[in-house]
């Protein structure tokens, strides 16, 4: 990274201190032409008149000396068929001999010439300017001839190359300090962003980077930071897990080999035979109950996230009619206090028949025969309240806090022998949380029965959906 900022701002200075030195040189060869090319104007009009009679060449030679010492340039007055009339040069000059210089013929013709040309007798550029001597109606009498060395542009622009190259290379030293700063700054975040990814791809999670700036590399390891701390949050709520699920799967398939191996090895009467067949047929029911409530755990969010309208109200009638038969077996009686108008809700409708079912099985399954629960159903403009009560064994004070924690059961060895595994609730839990409602137990007494509710918001912008409904089933009058 360092090397190809410094190389691109190489480039760039290189780049800028070419184009200014064209610029340059345009501009002090531009400004010396007009000057070469004012003068030889000045001098045309000014020899006008020698020229109309018979030219005076040491006359003419004279005035040209004179232009000469002005402007620093040789001047040399010529007529129209290339004879030299008069040269600022007096000795070894070209006076009385003939000269062929396109510039002169370009001048005659278009009104000026110019050219730059290498002297190889004084050995450096020359800017040479021709401008014609005319007379008012345009009868050419001759040409005046400038040459002016450019080594004083030349040397200019040597001065301003210098320049440029101190400045580029002092401009390249700062740059390059700030850009090793600037690459240091920029790429140490990203090496700890990267040695700490490679830890946690290894298996060391346990990863914290220092934020040291609030600008994208910052936000960037604030952003690792918190990843970070989920996956281990993650990976130590999966351990726990699969802690817990293990703890759970070993003591009933301990107790189902302890049983088959009594069986196996010690001769039994039918009837402790039969025990021990009960003992594990209990066990596997509770594997089963075990194994299905994982399941659900896992496709949990998968079922959250299929989401429809539906009232509310159909989906309670539902859950009543499929827990009928299983009221009546156990000689409970069944109460029901639901609202008339329930709202349309916008959830996973098998999400909350999952909700439902748990309460509602617990209630029964911990209620003793000619006991009775209770489902309520409430709403308001913002929020629906469903409670199930029941007259079951309750739970103590002391385990209140843990029962919604996974796998936890408040009676160990009841809950086994009834088939429960510790997950209902947690399932319920997390159901409600997704869907941003609330549950929680109401009330508990031992041996006088639990209070479970759940709070759901009401999204108000799906219930206009119910009397566009109630207009469509109603029948049109006759």
């Amino acid at each position: 990274m360092t090397i190809t900022y410094l190389l691109l701002i190489v480039a760039i200075m290189l780049a800028t201190g070419i184009v200014l030195l064209n610029m340059l040189e345009k501009h002090y060869l531009s400004a010396e032409e007009e000057n070469l090319e004012r003068t030889g104007r000045l001098a045309a009009e000014s020899i006008i008149t020698y020229l109309r009679d018979d030219a005076d060449p040491v006359l003419l030679s004279s005035v040209a000396e004179n232009i000469s010492r002005q402007i620093n340039a040789r001047v040399i007055i010529v007529s129209p068929d290339n004879l030299v009339l008069g040269d600022s040069v007096r000795i070894g000059g070209l006076s009385g001999t003939k000269i062929e210089r396109p510039e002169i013929y370009t001048a005659l013709k278009e009104g000026k010439g110019s050219s730059i040309q290498y002297s190889r007798i004084s050995e450096q550029w020359v800017l040479q300017v021709s401008v014609p001597v005319r007379e008012e109606d345009g009868t050419p009498l001759g040409v005046v001839f400038l040459a002016s060395s450019l080594n004083p542009v030349y040397a200019t622009l040597m001065a301003v190359q210098r320049f440029l190259l101190i400045f580029t290379i002092l401009a390249l030293l700062f740059a390059g300090g700030l850009v090793v700063l600037f690459s240091h700054r920029l790429t140490e975040p990203i090496k700890k962003l990267t040695s700490a990814a490679q830890q946690m791809a290894e298996g060391k999670l346990d990863q914290n980077i220092p934020v040291t700036s609030g600008d994208e590399i910052g936000r960037l390891a604030q952003q690792f930071n918190i990843m970070a701390s989920r996956i281990k949050e993650t990976n130590q709520r999966l351990t726990r897990f699969v802690a817990d699920v293990s703890h759970e799967l070993r003591t009933p398939l301990a107790s189902i080999h302890l049983c088959l191996q009594s069986i196996k090895e010690y001769e039994m009467k039918p009837e402790e035979q039969r025990e021990f067949l009960d003992d594990i047929y209990h066990e596997t029911q509770r594997l089963i109950y075990l194994v299905e409530d994982l399941l659900e755990l896992t496709r949990r969010q998968e079922v959250a996230e299929r989401v429809e309208i539906f009232p509310l109200k159909d989906l309670l009638t539902d859950v009543l009619d499929a827990i009928q038969l299983r009221v009546a077996r156990k000689e409970l009686k069944l109460f029901t206090e639901i609202d008339e108008e329930l709202p349309l809700l916008n959830i996973s409708p098998e999400a909350l028949k999952r909700v439902l079912f748990n309460l509602l099985d617990n209630a029964i399954k911990y209620t003793p025969q000619g006991g009775w629960l209770k489902l309520i159903a409430t709403s308001d403009e913002n929020y629906l309240r469903v409670t199930v009560q029941d007259t079951g064994c309750g739970i103590p004070e002391e385990a209140i806090p843990y029962i919604f924690e996974r796998f936890y059961r408040v009676d160990k060895a009841r809950s086994r022998y009834l088939g429960g595994t510790g997950l209902g609730l947690s399932i319920c839990k997390e159901i409600i949380e997704h869907y941003g409602g609330e549950i929680g137990l109401e009330e508990s007494r031992e041996d006088k029965g639990s209070t479970f509710y759940f709070i759901l918001p009401v999204d108000n912008s799906i219930q206009e959906l119910r009397s566009e409904l109630e207009m469509l089933e109603s029948p049109e009058p006759a």
